[in-house]
């Protein structure tokens, strides 16, 4: 889901208006006692054996997806972890109204397929906590990655998204956590377990973004997301990801049962491949290689110093070609290489500009290395930036890693002003 604005400072999330009516956001539960059947903790005999991949899902549940990321992990649940692979879920459920249980919990998921509840081992009682916190989703993954050792690991992280702005949102706490938070929290991973994240995919809406695979490019090797809302735009939520991330799953396993070496780039593109048989819901989805954003990033700076000194003939075309771009459910998330197309196609903007929107396209092409759109969005190529096509961009922008780094931001208050 995306989240329209988000007010850092007293971590209060304002919801878009284009979801339907505000009933349809369920309140933290205060009156009902919650009835817990997960109260036995135990050991389980795969704890210490090392696989071939290690799934994480950090399913922040603690707001209005409640119910839907339980059907998540029970969707996990189904294909559960086998002799190559380990399958655990860090669940948090809060004190939702229509929570499957008390609090956060951590399971460890086996093959089942009662899709009304979660039947695997219970690992740890971990009670009410703050998903959205950046050290406790630190130290429970890193936890995980340490009594489960594998040759890769992909984490998948559940709920909200919202882009440059961040993700992971803990109603209980009233917390929502920034994009500089993920890269803390995930950097802490790495320094922690010394293992870099080899997948990191968002189930989580409208977070393939530029600034987003710049930010956390220490921690991650692939990122795959989706630049549009999942389920459509004007849908807040729906499961179907977990479904083409347990077909991915379920693929991985079955080529490890036939000795075939899945690595993380291969793993990353079968997760976009297996999306593509639910075009309907999710409608753009791509996988990115991380090593190659700093080329992407240096390239986009080199084109917004470009344009805070070109002439005003140009900026206006500019900002023509950025009204025509590839928009999505926040109207100022817009296709990247979609928008550098529109300029090098244009034989009327300046050479320069176009052989550095060309370098942009190139380099994308370096970093994407699977992406699907469905027909409605036949522009969306797999990567989207900030780019307002009038106003000032949010303050929050200027903390983000990229927006430091780059000229970007510069760039667009110029052509803000033009």
């Amino acid at each position: 889901m995306n989240i329209d604005k988000v007010n850092l400072t007293n971590q209060k999330i304002v919801y878009p208006t284009d979801f339907g009516s505000s009933d349809s956001y369920l309140p933290i539960n205060t009156k009902k006692e919650i009835e817990d059947n997960y109260i036995n903790e135990e050991k389980v005999p795969e704890e210490g054996q090392k696989k071939k991949w290690l799934v994480i899902l950090y399913s922040a549940g603690d707001n209005n997806l409640a119910s839907f990321l339980h059907e998540d992990i029970n969707e996990l649940e189904s294909v559960g972890s086998d002799e190559n692979t380990h399958i655990v879920t860090i669940a948090d459920q809060g004190k939702q109204w229509d929570a499957a249980f008390k609090g956060a919990k951590v399971f460890y998921l086996k093959k089942d397929n009662d899709m009304s509840k979660i039947n695997s081992p219970l690992l740890k009682n971990l009670g009410q906590v703050n998903t959205a916190d950046p050290k406790f989703m630190a130290s429970s993954i890193a936890e995980i990655i340490k009594k489960f050792p594998a040759e890769h690991i992909a984490i998948i992280i559940g709920d909200h998204g919202s882009g440059w702005e961040g993700a992971i949102e803990d109603e209980g706490n009233n917390k929502f956590m920034s994009l500089p938070e993920i890269r803390e929290a995930l950097e802490e991973i790495y320094q922690k377990t010394g293992k870099r994240i080899d997948v990191l995919a968002f189930d989580a809406c409208l977070m393939a973004m530029a600034e987003v695979g710049y930010e956390l490019k220490n921690a991650v090797k692939y990122l795959v997301a989706s630049e549009e809302t999942e389920g459509g735009s004007g849908y807040n939520y729906n499961i179907i990801f977990s479904k083409a991330i347990k077909d991915a799953v379920s693929k991985i396993q079955q080529a490890a049962l036939f000795k075939v070496n899945v690595d993380p780039e291969e793993f990353a593109k079968i997760i976009v491949e297996s999306a593509k048989e639910y075009s309907n819901d999710i409608q753009t989805i791509s996988a990115v290689d991380l090593d190659k954003v700093n080329d992407l990033v240096s390239k986009l700076n080199e084109f917004a110093k470009l344009i805070l000194s070109s002439p005003k003939q140009d900026i206006q075309k500019l900002k023509e070609k950025i009204r025509q771009t590839q928009s999505f459910s926040i109207g100022s998330f817009r296709d990247l290489y979609h928008f550098a197309k529109l300029i090098y196609e244009d034989n009327s903007i300046s050479q320069d500009l176009r052989n550095k929107a060309k370098e942009i396209m190139d380099a994308l092409n370096k970093y994407i290395v699977n992406e699907f759109s469905n027909d409605k969005y036949k522009n969306a190529y797999g990567v989207s930036i900030e780019l307002p096509s009038y106003g000032n961009v949010d303050s929050k922008y200027k903390n983000t890693q990229f927006a430091k780094d780059t000229s970007w931001d510069e760039m667009l208050e110029k052509l803000n002003k033009t």
